[in-house]
Parts: structure tokens; sequence; C-alpha cells
């Protein structure tokens, strides 16, 4: 009975916004426990915590809401759902890409596979731990993958235009000092964008201006990887610090259409399609930089 207690005050001084490496220093949460075994042979367990504030909680409480762990051939994502758990078991061959979302503290993890989108959030106090678990996910996915991974990429546009956004510029310097070998394909400008005629009311058209986020689409012999400043479509008035990291292996994509983009006027979707995902992104008709990479790319 001691033991337990010591366990439940050892969890609630421990709580915080931080995911941690589950580790004998921070150890399953007490709801999860039941879905590993002793010698348990994961990779990576990562425990992510509920978001409430520390003056609402108390020692007892299930404190977190999901418990992420990568084995040699899966990964398993169990979700807390009230008092008991959900589970998604992905096979690694299934993997198709992932995406990590940060907009100040708000922090978002999406993992693609074949049977669709699992996400969960996170505080991005953490970010650190999800870049070291990404790069573990796609080193074992990598290790069982049955088809080539590798292509010869030589032929591909490499951009010279320059990004706006500092904060792009600053993310693209640190992935070119991580991998030397990543390159530039093509720059999807920011820029206002504007609803076809008859799609808004004259108000809106005033009040809910909106623009195109700027995104640099990169890649490798390996992966195409997209940096995304904001979310399509941003508001216009409205700040938006978030950004997003896409990064799909190149055998995973099985389509890439091009088409004018739905209700809008003078803009382009590139529409991505990874198992049954569709990824999507918006550039401005007059930006053949993006139709030309793409082009090149399929």
């Amino acid at each position: 009975m001691a033991n337990n207690v010591n366990i439940e005050l050892e969890e609630y001084n421990a709580f915080g916004p931080w995911a941690y490496e589950i580790s004998e220093r921070y150890p399953l949460p007490r709801l999860f426990a039941p879905y590993f075994t002793e010698n348990d042979n994961a990779v990576i367990k990562i425990k992510v915590p509920r978001e409430i504030d520390r003056r609402n909680s108390k020692p007892g409480m299930n404190f977190y809401d999901y418990v992420i762990a990568l084995y040699e051939d899966r990964l398993l994502i169990l979700e807390r759902r009230d008092e008991s758990v959900k589970e998604h078991s992905v096979a690694l061959k299934d993997i198709m890409g992932v995406r990590i979302y940060k907009n100040m503290l708000l922090g978002g993890y999406t993992i693609y596979s074949g049977e669709g989108a699992v996400s969960f959030p996170f505080n991005a106090v953490s970010l650190d731990l999800f870049r070291k678990f990404t790069n573990l996910l796609l080193e074992k996915v990598k290790s069982k993958d049955t088809a080539d991974s590798k292509y010869d990429t030589a032929s591909l546009p490499v951009s010279d235009t320059s990004a706006h956004s500092t904060l792009l510029n600053n993310m693209l310097h640190d992935l070119q000092m991580e991998t030397p070998d990543i390159r530039l394909g093509a720059v999807q400008k920011g820029e206002d964008v504007q609803h076809k005629a008859g799609t808004q009311t004259m108000l809106e058209r005033l009040l809910w201006k909106e623009m195109n986020p700027e995104a640099l689409h990169l890649y490798t012999d390996e992966y195409l990887i997209i940096l995304e400043n904001g979310i399509f479509p941003n508001r216009i008035g409205i700040e938006d610090f978030g950004h997003t990291q896409t990064i799909i292996p190149l055998n995973r994509i099985s389509g890439i259409e091009i088409i004018d983009a739905e209700g809008y006027e003078m803009l382009k979707e590139c529409i991505l399609s990874v198992g049954p995902n569709k990824i999507s992104y918006h550039f401005g008709a007059n930006n053949t930089e993006m139709t030309v990479f793409y082009n090149a790319l399929k």
C-alpha cells in the first residue's frame, strides 16, 4: 500500500506540461501498464500528459492521455478514454509519413498510415523529444522497407527563390545543417487569395480576407519535406505563429494531382495521395515553380 502511495505521489510531483520518455525515473502510468509486459522491448515509449492546470490535479488521478510505443515492427498508440484505453496499432510497413505542428505552446503530431491518419496533441515544450521520436520512427520504417527507399533525384529542379518568412529561413538553415543533401524544389509564396464570385457575402469579403501560407517544398533522395508557415487559409489580421513540418517517404507517394482550387480565383491545389490520405497545398496559378517541381516529381 505504501508503495502505491509513493508511486502516486511521485507521478503527481512530476506532472506538468512535459511529455516524458518512459524510464525507471518516469514509469508507465497505471492506466496503461496492463498493455505492456515486464520485459517489453519497445525502442522508445513516451507518455503524453493531459491538458489540465496543475491546481486542478491531485494524487491518484490519471495524469496522461497517451502512451506512444515504437517497436521494431509496429507503432502502438494508446489513448485514454475516461477510465478505459483505446488502442491503435500500426505496422511499420504501413507508415506513410508524419506531420508535426507547432503554434506557440500548442503541438500536434499526425501519423499517416495505410489505414488513415492518427493524431494526438502535445505541449510544444516537448518538441525535441518528438523530433527524436520522429528520427527513430523513420529509421525503423526504412529498415523494414522491402521497396527501394532511394531515388535518383538528380533531374529534379532546384529553386534559388528565397523565402520571405524569417521562421522558414531559420528552419531551412537548421535542416541544411542536419541533412546536407537536402534541396529546395519550390517555394509556395504567401499571397492574398480571393473567393470566386457568389461564394461569399460582401460582409464576409470585407471581414475575412485570407492569405495562402508560405511554404518550402524540399526533398532528398528518400523524402519529400514540406515546411509550411500557418494553415490554409490564413485569416489576414489574425497573426498565425503556427508552422508544420511534413515528412513523406518518396516511395509512399502514390499520386500527385494539380487542379484548380475549388472556390478560389487564380489558385491551384496540389494533392498528394499517400495511401488513403490526401495531403494538399495551395499556390498561385502564376507560380510555375510549384507546377514544374511537382510535375517533375511525378
